[in-house]
């Protein structure tokens, strides 16, 4: 059985990572900040790198580092289109992989063999594991509700305001209006049936490949807060597709 501390330290890895749900509207008529909501959307995405760039990317390879308390955890992960991922992850001194291999959710810790996730996991990584996770490249597919809720500021700066809704999940971005790049992010919903609060900050980013990639996030959720810094980042590296497929460790 996946322990306790495991389980929180996939959450943790997974709030920058995990399905986004974002979406425009088509043919929104609000205005704020004398700027339309899919015209706060298109400059949102054109500063990220842009549509083609975002939809013409195959991998992802990341290596980070997690801080939560007196945890640290150093990952590497591996995304490929189109539902593909891979976590390895050293969690003081512990060894876990967890992965999606397109069908099934598995994790191994240590040298132990492969287990299979239960459905409900399984399920939320396949999501996770979508490549375009961001459904603001695909708004009608993900069935995101989204208005613009005027202007906060964010850091000293303001932000344009973004809710989000899909299901009994709300979601909130802040889109700084001078980079229009995404400053700080709110969730709250249901997980494995408890209900939860997060908030997350973004900054450092950094042009990868052409894509603006935040290398240092921070969070608050459920009384903790957490750090995640990217050492390195590359898109479009190439990823051997057997290490999606559970395999026990050599001892």
């Amino acid at each position: 059985m996946l322990r306790k501390s495991l389980v929180t330290s996939f959450l943790a890895l997974g709030l920058t990572f995990a399905p986004t749900i974002a979406a425009a509207g088509e043919g929104a008529e609000c205005v704020q900040g004398k700027l339309t909501l899919q015209t706060v959307v298109d400059k949102h995405l054109k500063a990220v790198g842009g549509k083609e760039r975002l939809k013409a990317v195959k991998t992802l390879h990341l290596t980070t580092l997690v801080r939560e308390g007196d945890t640290v955890t150093t990952s590497t992960v591996q995304r490929a289109r189109p539902n593909l991922v891979r976590y390895d992850m050293d969690k003081n001194g512990t060894k876990v992989s967890k992965l999606f291999d397109g069908q099934q959710g598995w994790v191994v810790e240590g040298s132990a063999a492969p287990q299979r996730l239960d459905k409900e996991k399984s399920a939320t990584m396949a999501e996770g594991a979508f490549f375009e996770h961001d459904a603001l490249l695909d708004p009608k597919a993900r069935g995101v509700a989204l208005k613009l809720d005027g202007v906060e500021e964010v850091h000293g700066a303001p932000a344009f305001k973004l809710v989000l809704t899909r299901g009994t999940t709300t979601e909130v971005r802040f889109i700084d209006q001078s980079s229009f790049l995404e400053v700080r992010r709110t969730y709250a919903g249901t997980h494995e049936g408890k209900a939860y609060n997060k908030a997350i900050t973004f900054s450092d980013y950094r042009d990868v490949d052409g894509i603006m990639l935040s290398h240092r996030t921070q969070w608050e959720a459920d009384g903790k807060q957490g750090e995640k810094v990217i050492q390195s980042a590359r898109y479009d590296a190439p990823i051997d597709a057997t290490v999606f497929k559970p395999a026990t460790p050599r001892s």
